[in-house]
């Protein structure tokens, strides 16, 4: 059986590891405003943000964070995907930067 990844053309493990890579960058980069949207996100329970093809909400439910991702284009497709939550605020506030990171890049759409 082959791996996934000798299933991806080099386009797209190229578009795979400049996602992963501009990720990582913006956890290090954008790490303060990250941390302000997570304290304002726990704060309230729920984030909207945007980038250049989706409106992105992060909420609250049941008992995950959930981060659901809506096309600007139409007839694309919707994307959401659910993280559990940490007991302790710091490690809320350390998942929610990663899951702002990774939404940013375009790795969980």
């Amino acid at each position: 059986m082959e791996s996934e990844e000798e299933l991806l053309t080099a386009d797209q493990k190229q578009r795979e590891f400049d996602v992963i890579s501009e990720c990582f960058r913006l956890m290090q980069s954008e790490r303060s405003r990250y941390e302000k949207q997570a304290i304002a996100f726990i704060d309230s329970g729920h984030f909207s943000t945007e980038t250049k093809s989706y409106s992105i909400k992060f909420l609250i439910k049941d008992n995950q964070f959930a981060c659901i991702a809506t096309s600007k284009l139409p007839n694309a497709n919707s994307h959401s995907t659910f993280a559990p939550i940490p007991e302790s605020r710091d490690k809320q506030i350390k998942e929610l930067i990663e899951l702002f990171a990774q939404s940013e890049a375009g790795l969980i759409f």
